[in-house]
């Protein structure tokens, strides 16, 4: 097997639950409208989609100054149209509307509970769901303008007294490493920069300190929510909201919209501590990195991050610390060495993943990894590229990436399977499917060949271990509930019952609630 190698340094530098009726008489449209008291700054709107709908209306006097309110066809609306990274996602919603506060949050679920429009509901942090999770034709809440993020001292949860990282729902992982750069403290987050806090959080959270310091979602202690009545509450593993907390840590977004998240801060990496991460791809790659447009074609390439301080002279240079790793391993090509501060770290993935493309984000998990697998995997991927060139379309930026996961996460795994709404007392090696293609027609065959890679990895995982759940993050479309949930399925299913009890949310995959099911939402079932 051919493998290209890459090394890439990292230098560190320092409940009750009621909805607001329709309501549509001609007095309570004028009451509406008539002015009350000093005029306030009112937030955006763009387009007329208020005037014949009174909870709009009423949501364009309660708004905070700097929010706003985008009917369809304007730019604030195609801007939401448009930002989804998977392209094939995007929808053209009634109405979206830009939050600014946790009140504005409240304010506009109320409203989307009241209107016409709100019947078709959605909210989107980072908009990178594969799922069609966060969009919806009727009424989007957008969360990217509640966006601040800080790093808390003594931030007390339940009596203990720890450091936190806070992050508003609607952030991505850029702003929170700039906002936590140089402090000394870090959190466990997404590996592109463009990956939204809210997803990412609440469905597993597998990032470059994951090895280290666990998976994001074990690394919340405290969230503010707004539930789908409008109230706002604060949940933590042993407040009253606690089986909320337990079912938003890793069970996926579909219980209540998280406005504020509190990860237990990481130390931020100085280079005192070397770690390594070690990632296997198969991808549609050129022969050469000196020519990156020309002869592209299914290669494998090694990438080897490797966390070191280029101050400390005791450390082993970079031909020693991978030696074993190369041995008996032929290239193509030398390696290619790369540094950078860890700052930037959110930035490395980026230009792997261009935005632009119909895209997918896809892949199990397994406890053992074997040279069989791999072959299988490669063979499988270099299938998929012949059927989409033979569509007459590109398989753009595709790739299979299979991350090695230290054992145990360094003690930063659950207890067990119940003790978080996604079971991974064990931690398994993380594959990923990511296809890249321009034409609706090669929809089909992505479909069909993602579940060919999900079924070589579940295959495999049943000869080499145990039950290993897959990662809800890259849950693909025709995954079971109890593949990624397992024995838990039924307890989520509860929950979701009791804190959206309408099924107000239900795009993607939605729990199987009497309810939800009643309305032909349902798709996970226990």
């Amino acid at each position: 097997m051919h493998i290209s190698f890459v090394l890439i340094a990292l230098a560190f530098v320092a409940a009750v639950l009621s909805y607001p009726a329709e309501q549509d008489t001609a007095a309570e449209t004028a009451q509406a409208r008539a002015p009350s008291g000093p005029a306030r700054p009112r937030p955006l709107v763009e387009g007329d989609c208020i005037d014949n709908d009174l909870a709009l209306l009423r949501l364009s006097k309660e708004l905070s100054p700097h929010s706003a309110i985008s009917c369809l066809g304007s730019p604030l609306q195609q801007a939401n149209a448009h930002r989804y990274w998977g392209i094939q996602f995007g929808k053209n919603a009634s109405v979206v509307v830009y939050p600014t506060s946790t009140k504005d949050v409240s304010l506009a679920i109320q409203a989307a509970n009241a209107s016409p429009k709100g019947k078709d509901f959605a909210f989107v942090c980072g908009a990178h769901s594969m799922i069609n999770a966060s969009t919806a034709s009727g009424f989007v809440l957008d969360l990217s303008w509640l966006n601040k993020s800080r790093v808390v001292p003594n931030f007390d949860v339940d009596g203990e007294k720890l450091t936190a990282v806070e992050y508003e729902g609607g952030s991505d992982w850029l702003g929170v490493q700039k906002a936590t750069n140089g402090s000394g403290f870090t959190a466990v987050g997404a590996r592109m920069s463009t990956v939204g806090v809210g997803g990412f959080s609440t469905g597993g959270g597998i990032g470059f300190l994951a090895g280290a310091y666990g998976y994001a979602t074990d690394r919340l202690r405290a969230m503010e929510i707004v539930l789908m009545s409008g109230q706002t509450v604060y949940a933590t593993k042993t407040n009253a909201y606690s089986d909320l907390f337990w079912a938003l840590q890793g069970g996926s977004g579909q219980f209540a919209i998280v406005t504020k998240f509190y990860q237990e801060a990481a130390p931020e990496p100085d280079g005192k501590t070397m770690r390594i991460l070690l990632y296997f791809a198969v991808g549609y790659f050129p022969a050469s990195q000196a020519n990156p447009t020309v002869d592209l074609a299914p290669r494998t390439l090694l990438t080897a991050l490797r966390f070191g301080n280029p101050n400390d002279l005791s450390q082993k240079d970079y031909a020693t610390t991978f030696a074993d790793l190369l041995k008996g391993v032929e290239t193509t090509e030398p390696p290619s060495i790369y540094q950078f501060s860890y700052s930037d770290a959110t930035l490395l993935v980026d230009p792997f993943f261009p935005e632009g493309f119909r895209r997918g984000f896809y892949g199990p998990r397994t406890s053992n990894i074997t040279i069989s697998y791999l072959e299988q995997i490669t063979a499988q991927f270099k299938s998929w590229v012949a059927g989409v060139l033979r569509n007459g379309d590109t398989p753009n930026s595709a790739v299979f990436v299979l991350q090695y996961m230290f054992p145990g996460l360094n003690g930063n795994l659950p207890k067990s399977n119940d003790a978080t709404g996604w079971p991974h007392a064990d931690a398994g090696h993380q594959t990923l499917f990511s296809p890249g293609y321009s034409k609706a027609s090669t929809d089909e065959l992505t479909l069909k060949d993602t579940a060919i890679f999900n079924q070589i990895t579940h295959q495999h995982q049943a000869t080499v271990g145990g039950f290993i759940s897959d990662y809800p993050n890259y849950i693909s479309p025709d995954s079971t509930g109890r593949q990624v949930w397992g024995d838990n399925v039924a307890r989520l299913i509860r929950i979701k019952q009791k804190y959206d009890p309408l099924c107000r949310i239900h795009n993607g995959k939605v729990f199987a609630t009497a309810t939800c099911r009643a309305r032909g939402f349902a798709n996970v079932f226990a």
